[in-house]
């Protein structure tokens, strides 16, 4: 898996600070892989009892109750993805709730679709059971069951990718990143097909027809590039393959996912590379994402202000998912530089290294790093406060998984990195639980690996050489000199609260663009040799 993905660099964290504390590899027995998750008790054949023709209606809701999750759905998803078009959905449905059996037969795509919303919207509304599988998961893999074979199944090509898309989110929810990742290729490749990804400019061509075309192909777009930066995998489709614009009236949550998910496409293409390795090209290709990220930042802070001052303090959930994937990019693009100075203190490193460590430029990525990681544990901890913390789909812990690790990394490299670390890591590892106790498989996973590399590099530290780690107060310089001083929230801290008014410190634009100015092109030249995640 290639480096830009979370599950990777959580994971080379890990089996290092085990081979030092050790000297042995880590066991795979310790490590979260994607079929460990969740058993679906079903094996993926199907047999005649499952076909479309003898329709089961023991795992569906009443009427009422569906139009209940169906709208679940649209609050937690409708302002992020175009999952389902609502106008027609909810007339089709009242039809099929006419004739249940007759329509799944005449309409069996729609079916599946109903089915996975249905399986969408009972995770997201039905309160957290003790069980090993998610609420709805049986109107998923019913779902399946009747999907037909879309290899002789002459479908309406929207409907399918449509259906392809909402397999290939809930898909991610279950942490089935690759069957995930395949199923939005499938759907990226219809798109492709039936020329989605171009202008659709022709008179024979309805206009609300290319306008769903628009929308449809965005929303693809989103998924794909952010599950293939999960799996650190190239995209599906270059760049410059891409004609189709906007939708007319088009949102900005739209078009500001859009610009962030390019933004983790060229982090994966450019900072991290084919090979995962960091030389002389790294500081130049973090400065190029860095300025883009500025240019997202002003967008961002412009349309989703989450520095209010009014007396309502609140974030909502788009708000909040735009932020976070926002400062995920700044993690990504610089967390590389922690591995390198972790892998160097551990190593013992030379002079050499020790003295870029020190650099100005070195020391405003750092602080970036740390800034946007603290950022999002704010955010988090304000959709905590709130109730809106999402605990089915995966942003939100992937948020906090980034965040937390690019901490304690911080403070095992050099402990002026972060202020009082450990108030920053008991919101983190609260935030987590949250999502654990109200039915998280997968969160409670995330956080015993987090527990594991905490102790691991506790352990190492905690007896080590200071003289052969990063000495002296190097870091409290910051390349962010105009950000409030990050000691002045842990007030906030002590009383256990956080409120709007810690959201005061989001980066702007001028300072991104102050960090990407610093640095120096040419500084890294001898690093071609090492290698890094």
């Amino acid at each position: 898996m290639g480096t830009s993905s979370n599950w990777s660099f959580g994971r080379r964290v890990l089996a290092m600070t085990h081979e030092r504390l050790t000297g042995e590899e880590l066991p795979p027995d310790n490590l979260l892989f994607h079929d460990d998750v969740y058993d679906f008790g079903w094996n993926g054949v199907r047999s005649q009892a499952s076909s479309p023709d003898n329709f089961d209606d023991s795992v569906l809701p009443t009427p009422d109750f569906a139009v209940y999750l169906i709208n679940a759905v649209k609050f937690h998803c409708g302002g992020l993805f175009y999952l389902y078009d609502e106008d027609s959905f909810m007339n089709r449905m009242s039809r099929f709730h006419e004739n249940p059996s007759e329509y799944s037969q005449r309409f069996p795509l729609w079916y599946v679709q109903y089915l996975l919303l249905l399986a969408f919207g009972k995770a997201f509304a039905t309160p957290a059971v003790k069980s090993h599988w998610p609420a709805g998961i049986e109107l998923f893999t019913q779902a399946m069951k009747v999907m037909p074979d879309l290899t002789f199944f002459d479908a309406d090509p929207l409907e399918l990718i449509q259906v392809l898309c909402c397999k290939a989110l809930y898909l991610q929810c279950l942490n089935r990143r690759s069957p995930a990742h395949r199923t939005i290729g499938n759907a990226l490749r219809l798109a492709l097909e039936n020329g989605l990804h171009t202008e659709m400019y022709s008179p024979l061509l309805d206009v609300d027809y290319v306008r769903k075309c628009q929308i449809m192909w965005w929303n693809i777009y989103i998924l794909e590039r952010q599950m293939s930066s999960l799996q650190g995998i190239p995209a599906g489709i270059p760049e410059g393959c891409i004609s189709t614009p906007f939708p007319p009236m088009a949102g900005s949550a739209l078009k500001i996912q859009v610009h962030l998910s390019q933004i983790l496409s060229k982090i994966d293409q450019t900072v991290y590379g084919a090979e995962g390795k960091i030389g002389s090209r790294y500081l130049e290709a973090t400065r190029s994402v860095l300025r883009d990220i500025a240019g997202v930042a002003e967008q961002v802070n412009s349309a989703f202000n989450i520095q209010t001052k009014k007396a309502f303090k609140g974030i909502s959930r788009v708000a909040a998912h735009i932020h976070l994937l926002q400062h995920q990019c700044i993690i990504m693009s610089t967390r590389p530089l922690l591995y390198i100075f972790l892998q160097a203190k551990l190593d013992r490193a030379d002079n050499q290294l020790m003295r870029w460590l020190q650099s100005e430029s070195i020391t405003g990525l750092l602080n970036i790093c740390v800034e946007s990681s603290q950022q999002i544990i704010r955010i988090l901890w304000c959709l905590l406060d709130q109730g809106l913390l999402e605990t089915f789909l995966p942003f939100d812990l992937d948020a906090a998984f980034s965040s937390t690790i690019a901490i304690l990394m911080s403070k095992a490299t050099h402990s002026s990195l972060v202020q009082d670390h450990a108030h920053w890591i008991d919101r983190a590892y609260t935030v987590i639980s949250e999502m654990s106790s109200r039915g998280s498989v997968i969160a409670g996973m995330i956080k015993g690996e987090l527990k594991h590399v905490d102790s691991n590099l506790q352990q190492l530290l905690s007896g080590g050489d200071e003289s052969v780690g990063l000495t002296g107060d190097v870091f409290q310089e910051s390349g962010c000199s105009d950000e409030a001083p990050v000691e002045d929230s842990q007030g906030d801290f002590e009383s256990g609260m956080f409120n709007s008014s810690d959201l005061q410190y989001e980066l702007s634009a001028e300072q991104l663009i102050s960090v990407a100015d610093a640095l120096d092109m040419d500084s890294l030249a001898w690093m071609d040799s090492h290698d890094a995640v």
